[in-house]
């Protein structure tokens, strides 16, 4: 007993002293906020992290130092991107620390040659990293696109999760993918599209339209445009609010969708096949019109929604028919409709659904809108 007691207070005396055994001072880390992976040459990998630079951070003041920039980009090329993190702790005095990591933004050319899951592998077992941070496919060089400034933003990264965030305010815009949730696509070998990133010739920033990858075999297919996004955005539901242009009677006119409703139901064909129906129905009003004063509104309310049902159609089915016949991927998500509805054709064809036999480029999607007008007429003359 007395032996036990002396061990207990050596425990109570030396456990102390411990301390934070791995702690590291927050003046000797290297904030990462946002982080670019581009193909180098010889099939290496060029890794580039934007730091902050915290002296040069707007403080109290709302003043930041002058003559000096709130951020540095660093890039380290090496074999894997392990590698390259470890040659640039070597190069720089602050090691580099990713739980402040917002976006990581991959290029084009390096999806085109290297599988996701690989190139991201480290981010993903870093204990370290963001699970939050949002993955990116840049159409160009990924680098190039943290030197992109915004008078707005103090910071590249900030910039372009802003921009990114306004998905809701538009029809274009892929919904964020974060590590987590290309992890999960990853494991379950499903289709997915993520975000696409751009530079715009005026030098800014460009969210609209996806990057299409095919599940089974990580093979990158392609991009959408934006009315493709739009359309694939429309079938997943998750469109908050929409402009489509249309023209009546010879006139330009805008109708602004308010509500957006989505509903897809499954049976089987005589063939044993998955159909599905897309039912759309959404509401809205006249957000711009040419049209004159002296136009009937009344007479035009029924040309106006059956232009507005026909748009969006032909967007829905131009997506449609891109992931049938060109991809022969399913990123748009029928697959979970037949899981759902199915159970028993999904575990007979699940195998071979965007693989194999492709059963899923096989099946037939058809698309119904119902379209409804809340306000028309001129300025001068609404009703």
């Amino acid at each position: 007993m007395a032996k036990m007691l002396r061990m207990l207070m050596l425990f109570m005396l030396v456990w102390p002293l411990a301390g934070c055994w791995d702690r590291i001072e927050i003046e000797e880390r290297g904030f990462v906020v946002g982080t670019a992976l581009d193909a180098a040459e010889d099939g290496q990998i060029k890794l580039t992290f934007q730091i902050v630079v915290p002296t040069q951070m707007k403080g109290s003041s709302g003043q930041k130092n002058e003559g000096g920039s709130p951020f540095i980009n660093l890039s380290s090329t090496a074999d894997s991107v392990f590698k390259a993190a470890r040659k640039m702790s070597n190069e720089i005095s602050r090691s580099p620390y990713l739980a402040h990591n917002q976006v990581i933004i991959i290029s084009e050319k390096l999806v085109e040659t290297e599988h996701v899951g690989d190139v991201l592998d480290l981010f993903v077992r870093d204990p370290e990293n963001r699970r939050a941070s949002n993955i990116m496919v840049a159409h160009g060089e990924a680098s190039k696109i943290l030197e992109v400034h915004s008078k707005i933003e103090t910071l590249p990264a900030q910039y372009i999760r802003s921009t990114q965030e306004n998905k809701d305010k538009s029809e274009s815009i892929t919904p964020p993918t974060n590590i987590g949730e290309l992890h999960h696509f990853l494991l379950s070998k499903s289709s997915y599209a993520l975000p696409k990133i751009s530079i715009t010739e005026d030098d800014r920033i460009s969210t609209s339209g996806a990057a299409v990858f095919n599940g089974e075999n990580y093979e990158f297919k392609g991009f959408l445009d934006q009315d493709e996004t739009t359309g694939r955005n429309m079938i997943q539901g998750t469109v908050k609010t929409a402009s489509l242009e249309l023209v009546v009677h010879g006139k330009q006119l805008v109708y602004e969708v308010k509500e957006f409703n989505r509903i897809i139901r499954v049976h089987l064909d005589d063939r044993g096949l998955p159909e599905f129906d897309v039912e759309i129905s959404v509401r809205g009003n006249i957000g711009e019109s040419e049209l004159d004063q002296g136009e009937n509104v009344r007479e035009l309310n029924g040309e106006i929604k059956r232009k507005a049902e026909q748009r969006i159609k032909q967007i829905a089915m131009d997506v449609i028919l891109k992931a049938l016949n060109e991809y022969k991927t399913d990123f748009l998500g029928f697959w979970k409709k037949c899981q759902e509805r199915e159970y028993r054709t999904w575990v007979r064809y699940k195998n071979d659904w965007d693989r194999g036999q492709s059963i899923f480029s096989q099946c037939k999607i058809h698309v119904n809108v119902d379209a409804k007008v809340r306000t028309v007429g001129t300025v001068t003359g609404t009703e």
